[in-house]
């Protein structure tokens, strides 16, 4: 069913789907709740520890270069995806971030809103946006694309996305983010998906069907930043070390391209 027709008639997503838009100011505070009821632990933790934010799709790549850093730096880092709409309010709320991993603007943000240092953000890598699909399938015509809404889950706008690509006839499913994408077209419930090249890259069983042109939608833009929150020792470390080799390679092999 179209998305809009979902919407009008109550019925709700199709099971292994994310929540509907309408369901977003029900799951932002849940979220929410869970990460501020983490930050206990997080504080609590040994000195040899970091904890990183960082836009849901991120967290696989950053998780394998936090495994890295921890061979090289015996430092463990603690990565926490986190919805974008969501980072800033943590930060505001003191949740103990040592480094955030997100969208320029954000950290402006955070930078205004003085829990990040003017001078703060580092590094830029570029997230490319793909229609996917899943690996072997040949899903018929009639089965509907699947995209995030624009809400503060996501970090994008799939319908228009859809609609500049063409497709905006097509039967589509509305979802809160690329996690709830990805799960959809993973199941059978959508041919196809909106999605970041990151996050194809942490599920083997999708495959790209093309690339999202910049001119259509460009790629994802972040940077990373040590907070005014921090405090475990040198999370500057870890930020060097993700603006050099073997880091930067390992981001660019698993779909983080880092900017010219």
């Amino acid at each position: 069913m179209p998305r809009d027709q979902m919407r009008d008639s109550g019925v709700p997503p199709p099971a292994g789907g994310g929540l509907a838009r309408r369901g977003l100011m029900q799951a932002l505070p849940a979220t929410a709740v869970l990460l501020v009821a983490a930050a206990p632990a997080a504080q609590a933790a040994d000195v040899a520890e970091l904890v990183v934010a960082c836009d849901t799709t991120l967290g696989p790549v950053l998780r394998l270069v936090a495994r890295a850093y921890a061979e090289s730096a015996g430092v463990r880092v603690n990565v926490f995806p986190t919805p974008p709409g969501l980072i800033l309010p943590q930060l505001e709320r003191q949740v103990q971030n040592d480094i955030v991993m997100t969208q320029p603007p954000t950290i402006a943000a955070a930078v205004q809103a003085n829990v990040a240092a003017q001078d703060a953000a580092r590094g830029a890598w570029r997230n490319p946006l793909v229609l996917a699909m899943k690996r072997g399938a040949n899903p018929p015509t009639d089965q509907p694309i699947a995209v995030s809404d624009p809400t503060p889950a996501s970090d994008m706008d799939g319908p228009a996305i859809l609609a500049r690509l063409g497709l905006a006839s097509a039967p589509m499913l509305g979802v809160i983010d690329t996690d709830s994408v990805a799960a959809l077209v993973l199941d059978g419930t959508a041919r196809a998906g909106l999605l970041h090249m990151t996050d194809v890259h942490a599920r083997p069983g999708l495959q790209i069907v093309r690339t999202i042109p910049p001119d259509i939608a460009p790629p994802i833009s972040y940077a990373v930043a040590v907070t005014k929150l921090a405090r475990r020792p040198d999370p500057a470390g870890f930020v060097a070390f993700l603006l050099a080799p073997p880091a930067t390679v390992l981001l660019a092999a698993n779909g983080l391209e880092t900017a010219s």
